[in-house]
């Protein structure tokens, strides 16, 4: 037979009873710590899941855009056709003296009642113009306001013919103009 003594204070069978509080707390921690970690995962994966289907959507979005822009930029369009004949204005003018007046300059030049039938103007400064006059004297004005402007090279009258009855007088010139920046005057 076996005798026991027990030397241990009461307080010690006393705890012997009760739960350990520290590992289950540790344990419950553990338990919360990856349920909390699983549901964070699988919700920034859908969340970037949908973040890259977005991404690819206004990537598309942005080639479409891209697309259509370099089609109306590219070459001559209806849609930058201003710019481009601005930009080709002002190349030009770099280049030419007074490109774009120089049509209005020759018709401010005109007598009363005269009217151009026909104009071909070449880069290289050669005109040549049909004009309508009432009286051969007016294309005689012309002429020498012609000759006294500093951008006319040289100006002469080809022809002059008369229609039947109308008395009105078609004259055919043929002008050499100095077009070229720095040429001339």
């Amino acid at each position: 037979m076996n005798i026991s003594i027990d030397l241990l204070p009461q307080r010690a069978k006393a705890k012997e009873g009760r739960i350990p509080i520290i590992p289950v707390a540790g344990v419950f921690t553990v338990i919360a710590t990856v349920s909390f970690l699983t549901y964070t995962y699988f919700d920034t994966k859908s969340s970037v899941q949908s973040l890259e289907e977005q991404v690819a959507t206004q990537t598309e979005v942005l080639h479409t855009v891209q697309q259509e822009f370099l089609s109306r930029t590219t070459g001559l369009t209806e849609y930058n056709y201003v710019d481009q004949y601005k930009t080709m204005n002002v190349f030009l003018d770099n280049i030419y003296k007074d490109t774009m007046d120089l049509k209005k300059r020759v018709y401010m030049l005109l007598p009363e009642k005269a009217v151009v039938t026909n104009y071909s103007y070449i880069n290289n400064g050669d005109l040549s113009m049909q004009i309508t006059f009432y009286s051969k004297g007016d294309a005689a004005v012309y002429l020498n306001r012609l000759l006294n402007i500093d951008w006319v090279a040289s100006a002469e009258v080809r022809s002059i013919s008369t229609s039947g009855q109308d008395f009105l007088y078609q004259a055919q010139f043929a002008l050499k103009l100095n077009t070229l920046v720095g040429e001339g005057s």
